[in-house]
């Protein structure tokens, strides 16, 4: 089993990789630092970047390799990674307006590779190196052991404090009528069903807590609640976030990355 990270030869993906190796160390498994040769990056610079990352590899004893592919991406990847056991694969979203549309990790994401898929948006490239709180945004009850280990892992391997905040969407109309009394309720449903993740947190080295929040807007209410706690990282489970609304516009993906303001992980679980 290995962890993949694409590198580039920017900071932006060193980043990202540095990330991967705390997560690879934590999970004990070898690390991939993976470039696939082009026209516009410096195939220097990703050398200097994967030395960077190997040597740093080094120092948590952490068995790590750069391969370096030649060909197109949407054919070298996919003959890489089906002669390896891939956990998760690493990759850092562009510096550009849009972050995801027609972007490396949207064209990775499409290549339906049998690995879970991390895309990583760097805001603050100092917060890698400690993390001390790390959210994970749900909707009501819907978390899957996918996104919950992969949380885990990362607030393992930081031992950061982690949080689940739950958005439960409703209308104005409902909103503006529910009571107290209900709203308390519903809050205590979604603690009973989500306690074994509870359970779980308290055999692994972090705390977890769980935030509640009723909206007529889940992105708007995520990029508040953002804004409003000191998060170093955020894992968005993105999978119904990614192109459910491109008709209607903008995917919410897109807006979260481009307006979040702290670090922010678009996890795609490949759920077999």
């Amino acid at each position: 089993m290995k962890v993949i990270a694409a590198i580039n030869g920017s900071l932006v993906s060193e980043s990202c990789a540095f990330l991967a190796l705390n997560y690879a160390k934590k999970q004990g498994i070898d690390m991939v630092l993976l470039h696939v040769k082009n026209h516009k990056d410096h195939l220097e610079d990703v050398q200097q970047s994967s030395q960077r990352l190997s040597d740093e590899a080094t120092k948590m004893d952490l068995n790590c390799e750069t391969v370096i592919l030649k060909g197109h991406s949407r054919d070298a990847i996919p003959a890489y990674c089906n002669t390896i056991h891939i956990d998760t694969f690493f990759c850092s979203t562009r510096i550009q307006n849009r972050f995801m549309t027609d972007s490396f990790s949207e064209h990775l994401l499409k290549l339906n590779l049998n690995t879970n898929i991390a895309v990583v948006r760097i805001v603050h490239y100092q917060h890698f190196k400690t993390i001390n709180s790390i959210l994970l945004p749900i909707k009501e009850t819907k978390l899957s052991v996918y996104k919950f280990t992969f949380l885990a892992s990362l607030a393992s391997a930081y031992e950061s404090d982690s949080h689940i905040y739950s958005v439960s969407i409703q209308s104005k109309n409902d909103l503006a009528r529910s009571t107290f009394s209900e709203l308390r309720e519903r809050s205590a449903h979604i603690n009973f069903e989500l306690r074994h993740y509870v359970n779980l947190s308290r055999l692994m080295p972090f705390r977890l807590n769980i935030r509640h929040d009723f909206s007529t807007d889940e992105t708007n209410s995520i990029l508040k609640y953002m804004a409003d706690h000191d998060s170093q990282l955020v894992i968005i489970g993105a999978k119904r976030l990614s192109f459910f609304s491109r008709f209607r516009g903008e995917p919410p993906i897109e807006r979260l990355m481009r307006e979040t303001s702290t670090n922010l992980i678009a996890f795609y679980p490949k759920e077999h």
